[in-house]
C-alpha cells in the first residue's frame, strides 16, 4: 500500500488516469477523490496487512445471537446443490477477513439484493444468487465485507450527505478491489456484479437512491485508479 509520505504521487497517478480515461476535472467529484485520499493515507505494507490494520474486531457471541433473534421468522431459503455450491466459494473471501463464522442466509425478496445484518449474517437474495456468477458473488460479499470497516459511518448512512454516503460505497469497493487482487481473483467482476444487479433491479422496476450511489463508471475509474496506484508501490 501507499505510505502518507506518498500521497502526492498517488493523487498525481489518479490526476493522469483521470485524464487518460478522458473524464475532466467536472466530471470526476470529491468522493471519488476523497475515497482515494482514505486509501492513500493508509500505511505501506503488504495488502494484508493493510486490511488488518483497518479491520474492526469481530462481534462478541452476544451480540450475534441478538442480530440472529432479530430476523424475521419467516423468508428464509434452502438453497438447492447448484447454490450451495456457488455460496461455498464465498469461503474464501470470509475467511480472508477472517469472519469464517459469519452466517449466510439465502432469504427471498422480489429484488437482487446482499446486505450484511448487524455486522453478524450475510444475507443473500436468491434472485442475486442466481443473477450473478461464483467470481460475481465473490465481490460483491467482498465490497459488502467492506461495509463492516466502516461500520459507525454506515449506520449514520440515511443521516449523511449524498457526497458522502457515495465516499462510503467507494471505499467499501475499495476493500473489494484489494481483497479480490490479494486472493488472485478478476477484480474486473466487481464491476459486472454491480451492474448486473443495478440493471436487473431496474428492468423489474427496482431503483436504489441514485444520488448516495457512485455511478458505475464512477466505481471503474476509483477502482482502476486504486489498484494502479497500489501496483506502483
Amino acid at each position: 500500500m501507499v505510505e502518507r509520505g506518498g500521497l502526492g504521487l498517488a493523487l498525481a497517478l489518479f490526476s493522469a488516469f483521470i485524464s487518460e480515461t478522458g473524464v475532466s476535472a467536472q466530471e470526476t467529484d470529491a468522493p471519488t477523490t476523497v475515497a482515494l485520499n482514505f486509501f492513500a493515507g493508509v500505511p505501506h505494507g503488504d495488502i494484508g496487512a493493510a486490511l488488518r490494520s483497518l479491520r474492526p474486531p469481530q462481534i462478541s457471541p452476544a451480540e450475534r445471537a441478538r442480530a440472529l433473534a432479530s430476523l424475521p421468522k419467516k423468508g428464509e431459503l434452502e438453497p438447492n446443490g447448484v447454490e450451495r455450491r456457488k455460496l461455498a466459494t464465498l469461503e474464501a473471501v470470509l475467511k480472508y477477513h477472517e469472519r469464517s463464522n459469519m452466517e449466510i442466509k439465502v432469504v427471498d425478496l422480489p429484488y437482487a439484493g446482499i446486505a450484511i445484518h448487524q455486522r453478524a449474517v450475510l444475507l443473500v437474495s436468491r434472485l442475486a444468487l442466481r443473477l450473478l456468477s461464483a467470481g460475481e458473488l465473490q465481490a460483491a460479499v467482498a465490497h459488502e465485507i467492506g461495509h463492516e470497516y466502516f461500520w459507525s459511518e454506515y449506520e449514520r448512512r440515511d443521516t449523511l450527505p449524498a457526497a458522502s454516503r457515495q465516499t462510503i460505497e467507494l471505499k467499501c469497493d475499495g476493500i473489494a478491489a484489494l481483497t479480490l487482487l490479494a486472493l488472485g481473483l478478476d477484480v474486473s467482476r466487481l464491476n459486472t456484479a454491480m451492474t448486473r444487479i443495478i440493471e436487473f433491479n431496474r428492468s423489474i422496476g427496482i431503483t436504489t437512491d441514485e444520488a448516495g450511489y457512485p455511478t458505475v463508471r464512477e466505481r471503474d475509474i476509483f477502482v482502476r485508479s486504486l489498484l494502479k496506484m497500489v501496483r506502483v508501490y
